[in-house]
């Protein structure tokens, strides 16, 4: 921690602004090796990926630069001839052919407001450009809702299975509820809690099934479905034990006041995901302030 404390802002500046293949680390972000707790290359990330059965790539929805690096990462030759899982459809559907891009995906009931369209547009055009397949991940809604309302009784048998293979610790699950508690700005009553834990892991569950029935794999989603401890790759790793899974947050952050707050803020992420890569904050309205005033 210590080493880390003293070396971290002197390597991630003589490191910044790298550029791999078509892939460039702007000179206000860098990349971690969270195992490692070490400023990682593109290159070293670039290996990792080519050697992964499966690549999961976070993203904070809105945030237009995680979708830009991660369309130049799915350019890339460690992630070429690969199947794309998208949480943005529902498991079972698929991306087909046609001419314009938001009514391919329409036509796999793709919900364009919903995602906010066109934030992915340069993540999808360029998979399918490549004659990438893209395939739906998500739980369908109507599925979500009974999930909700069973606490996880209602679930599919497949998907059950998945996770009996993959049970949480009680710090786990106690780790996911302060997620989602902190996603809801402190404002979700008590009684919602059970529902909404089942309906997170069940969509865990969905987008971790899609991605074995498709390998090799790019899982794009949002962090909290990549996160090693709580998501996908947990489900993954407890039922194909011999697969090679490979996490990479897509985080946001300011300028750290020195190397020691920097390290304690990356410290945070251990054992969540095995790389972060940290890009400014977007400016947004609070979203607490709304679910505040309810």
């Amino acid at each position: 921690m210590i080493g880390i404390k003293l070396v971290l802002l002197s390597v991630f500046f003589s490191l910044s602004n790298q550029v791999w293949g078509q892939t460039r680390l702007g000179t206000d972000e860098f990349l971690m090796d969270v195992r490692r707790a070490e400023i990682a290359t593109l290159a070293q990330l670039q290996s990792e990926m080519a050697g992964s059965d499966a690549v999961l790539l976070g993203e904070i929805h809105d945030n237009p630069r995680h979708h830009a690096l991660r369309a130049q990462l799915l350019g890339e030759p460690a992630l070429k001839q690969r199947n794309v899982v998208v949480e943005y459809l529902d498991a079972g559907q698929v991306v087909g052919a046609g001419d314009k891009l938001l009514s391919r995906l329409e036509q796999a009931g793709f919900d364009a407001t919903g995602w906010q369209w066109p934030l992915h547009q340069p993540l999808i055009a360029v998979a399918l450009d490549q004659g990438m397949a893209v395939y739906g991940g998500n739980l369908p809604r109507d599925q979500s809702r009974a999930v909700f309302k069973s606490r996880g009784n209602n679930l599919g048998a497949a998907l059950q299975a998945l996770l009996l293979h993959a049970p949480l610790s009680d710090d786990s699950l106690a780790a996911l509820r302060r997620e989602i508690d902190e996603g809801h700005c402190g404002a979700l009553p008590a009684m919602m809690f059970e529902g909404m834990m089942a309906v997170q892991r069940a969509r865990d569950a969905a987008m971790a099934d899609e991605v074995m029935q498709h390998l090799p794999a790019v899982l794009l989603s949002g962090n909290g479905h990549a996160w090693k401890h709580l998501g996908v790759p947990h489900i993954l790793a407890a039922n194909r034990p011999g697969m090679r899974s490979l996490s990479v947050l897509f985080l946001e952050h300011g300028p750290f006041a020195d190397a020691a707050a920097q390290a304690e803020w990356l410290q945070n992420w251990q054992g969540k995901a095995d790389y972060v890569w940290v890009t400014p904050p977007v400016s947004r309205p609070d979203p607490c302030l709304s679910l505040q005033k309810k």
